[in-house]
């Protein structure tokens, strides 16, 4: 069974469960701040009820992420995000949607609040996979990726990072990491960000064979192209069912003429 099927298997196979935390959701989606903090306190701090006597309660904590297994190349695949943490159906956490909401001053200070009460969600997927920095750069969010990479990276932002490398490098159900959406986006800048935390990045290339570098070739984004080039001129240039970069660039070619 192809990794689609599987993942279609899986989502049928999900139980309709409402996300538990509606108020953090909206908070998370006008980038309250305050709001999220204090949500955040109130969910970490809630007690736990008492039992009755005689009585055993078995949690089942079900994880709604596919993974991209990825061997020996550097390359992870994203840690689900658990049904206490997910705000929406689609099993984002908080730091999805602030991700992908805005990046002004205020969505910028949430992602700060957020990752200091919980850090490891900047490298959980969602039910697709997908990480707040996937997120991030499908909604355009340049500003929020590079602080996103930042954070990763730590208070001294040093570039190359080991976590920055392991954040960007996560990969979704498909086995792209936030370089392909960035790409897709025809964003230069967001890919300069990715880049910049982890310069090998535009050799990860997920199990379609599709590399950033075909890509931008066959979607025409050709100052992209260069860009990556420019900054790996090791970058893969591999496609799937074989082709590469090169034959993207004859079929655009083609018909462009």
């Amino acid at each position: 069974m192809d990794l689609e099927k599987t993942r279609e298997t899986a989502e049928q196979s999900e139980p309709n469960v409402v996300p538990p935390h509606p108020e953090l959701l909206m908070a998370a989606r006008h980038g309250d701040n305050e709001r999220i903090k204090h949500f955040l306190k109130t969910i970490t701090q809630s007690p736990v009820a008492p039992l009755p006597a005689g009585e055993v309660v078995v949690h089942v904590e079900k994880v709604a992420t596919i993974r991209q297994t990825t061997v020996g190349d550097g390359t992870e695949s994203a840690a689900a995000v658990t049904l206490a943490e997910a705000v929406t159906v689609a099993w984002d956490s908080v730091l999805h949607v602030v991700a992908s909401s805005g990046d002004e001053p205020e969505f910028l200070q949430s992602a700060t609040a957020i990752y200091v009460n919980a850090s490891h969600l900047l490298g959980a997927g969602n039910k697709k996979g997908d990480t707040p920095l996937h997120c991030a750069a499908r909604a355009g969010r340049v500003r929020m990726l590079s602080h996103l990479v930042d954070l990763a990276c730590g208070n001294d932002g040093a570039t190359g990072d080991g976590a920055a490398k392991s954040v960007v490098r996560t990969q979704n159900a498909k086995g792209e990491t936030a370089l392909h959406v960035a790409v897709r986006f025809g964003s230069t800048e967001m890919v300069r960000v990715l880049m910049s935390a982890d310069p090998e990045l535009a050799r990860v290339v997920p199990a379609d064979g599709a590399s950033p570098l075909y890509l931008a070739v066959s979607l025409g984004h050709i100052r992209i192209a260069r860009k990556l080039h420019e900054l790996d001129n090791a970058l893969s240039y591999a496609g799937p069912d074989g082709k590469n970069a090169l034959h993207a660039s004859v079929v655009k070619g083609k018909g462009e003429c």
